[in-house]
């Protein structure tokens, strides 16, 4: 069985079960699971196109040498989709693979990386990552004499935007499994850093306007 016929198989056992009991439901289950998957496939497709035919990176055009990989890389963008992906990570996706192919990096095994990374993030996870990297984007503005003081600016941050500061560094914590950011000790305490992939991901997807929107 794929991953793609998880839920309607899904919803076959819970009708089977309420049919079992002679309870209603059942057959309505089965039905609205299969219109469920059709809407998320839709949706998915649509996001897709959408940020290759005019999204973060503008248009991108596909030559021959593309089909492989793109056939590939699709194959993993739907996994995202069957797994439940939420659409804020399916559009981070769908840039990822736009802004691959105009850095002449379309591989299937980079875009992995970046499924692998980007697909299960938690909203909160994902504001993390985006006012992570408005902060480098700060520093880095400042220029080379500029202090390097990224941690002293995130933390405060996020606790303005609402978090306490255990959840913060919970948050921070659970973002760092990703490679985003690394745990260093400093002062006594834990604190967190950014890493070059972040930059990376930076080059790649929309971060800041996509966490924005996240907000409203």
């Amino acid at each position: 069985m794929s991953d793609s016929d998880a839920i309607p198989f899904g919803a076959a056992i819970a009708g089977d079960v309420l049919s079992a009991f002679q309870l209603p439901g059942g057959n309505t289950l089965v039905k609205g699971a299969d219109a469920y998957i059709a809407k998320k496939r839709r949706e998915a497709a649509n996001i897709l196109i959408e940020e290759i035919s005019n999204g973060y990176h503008g248009s991108i055009s596909f030559e021959a040498h593309d089909v492989d990989p793109l056939i590939e890389i699709t194959l993993r963008f739907s996994k995202a989709v069957a797994d439940g992906a939420a659409r804020a990570n399916l559009t981070f996706l769908a840039q990822v693979i736009a802004g691959l192919k105009k850095n002449r990096a379309l591989d299937a095994a980079k875009f992995r990386k970046w499924c692998g990374i980007l697909e299960h993030l938690t909203r909160d996870e994902l504001l993390v990552i985006g006012m992570s990297y408005a902060v480098v984007r700060r520093i880095a503005a400042a220029g080379t004499s500029a202090k390097d003081d990224f941690w002293q600016q995130l933390e405060p941050a996020l606790i303005k935007a609402g978090y306490r500061k255990e959840e913060v560094g919970a948050l921070c914590s659970s973002v760092s499994r990703t490679g985003l950011l690394a745990p260093a000790s400093g002062f006594g305490a834990m604190v967190y850093l950014a890493t070059p992939w972040l930059d990376e991901l930076g080059t790649i997807v929309d971060i800041e306007t996509a966490m924005k929107a996240e907000r409203t």
